[in-house]
């Protein structure tokens, strides 16, 4: 769950009397190139993410929440996804998405915590503690016709051996790493978004493929949305939406629909979820 800049100012108004608790980091998103984003799918006050197994649970999920909230909140706008277009954890394979793409190869896994806390984390100058930004996007394919790629040789796998061994590995997959990087086209999307391109940015991103029916003309309405946290959204998805500017893959597919939002610690037992913006 998260709160997006309208809820602390809207049109120039302190709708709330939060003004001066919006978190630094949670900045109004630019516009970037290639976008043609649906006002009707884009921004709003706050975000909900609801994920399960099976979508029914999902949808119940947020239907209860539209029927808690309704007369005070409506719902603005809503995606329904499914699968999985990331690795969650070193081991674990990386999924396709619907372009037949390997997709989040190099995302940060729930492992890492050193990672976390370094690039997700909110802290000090991002806000209070425990905010994190969101930015979500939404990409829908035009008449797509990319073949199906397979994961870059450049995700390396990372040990926190200390022997000499594992450190000549990780030598080894690094050199690989920027001899793979350095075969690849300059507009090609792996290059562009990846950490060494964006010096060192890493967001942790949680990708999902859609579908709402056909088009009329024979072609799927279809598409890939994201949430990516990120500590800071100026040195995280706002630097790498501007690097992949030249992107390749922006010929197959342009983007609907945006946000950010900024999302507070979990609840603990007697509080509720927004206690540190609102007691």
């Amino acid at each position: 769950m998260g709160f997006g800049p309208s809820l602390f100012v809207k049109d120039g108004e302190d709708r709330f009397g939060i003004r001066a608790r919006r978190p630094a980091a949670l900045v109004d998103l630019p516009h970037f190139p290639g976008d043609n984003l649906d006002p009707a799918r884009s921004g709003g006050d706050i975000a909900v993410q609801a994920c399960a197994d099976d979508p029914q649970v999902a949808v119940h999920a947020i239907r209860n929440l539209a029927r808690i909230g309704f007369g005070v909140a409506a719902v603005r706008w809503s995606q329904l996804g499914f699968g999985k277009t990331s690795s969650t954890t070193p081991d674990a394979q990386t999924p396709r998405n619907l372009f037949g793409f390997k997709d989040g190869t190099e995302n940060i896994a729930g492992t890492e915590g050193d990672l976390l806390d370094r690039h997700v984390w909110a802290a000090g100058e991002t806000g209070p503690a425990g905010w994190r930004a969101a930015p979500t996007s939404s990409r829908a394919a035009s008449g797509c016709t990319s073949r199906p790629g397979t994961a870059p040789r450049c995700a390396s796998r990372r040990t926190s051996s200390g022997g000499t061994r594992a450190r000549g590995r990780c030598r080894a997959e690094e050199g690989a790493r920027q001899a793979a990087l350095a075969q690849m086209k300059p507009d090609a999307h792996v290059r562009l978004a990846h950490p060494d391109s964006n010096q060192g940015t890493r967001i942790l991103r949680r990708g999902y493929s859609f579908t709402d029916g056909s088009d009329g003309l024979g072609q799927l309405d279809a598409g890939l949305f994201f949430i990516a946290f990120q500590r800071d959204p100026r040195t995280g998805f706002i630097r790498v939406q501007n690097s992949l500017a030249t992107d390749a893959l922006n010929e197959y597919i342009q983007h609907v629909g945006s946000g950010v939002f900024a999302c507070p610690p979990g609840v603990r037992e007697g509080g509720y979820w927004g206690e540190t913006l609102f007691a």
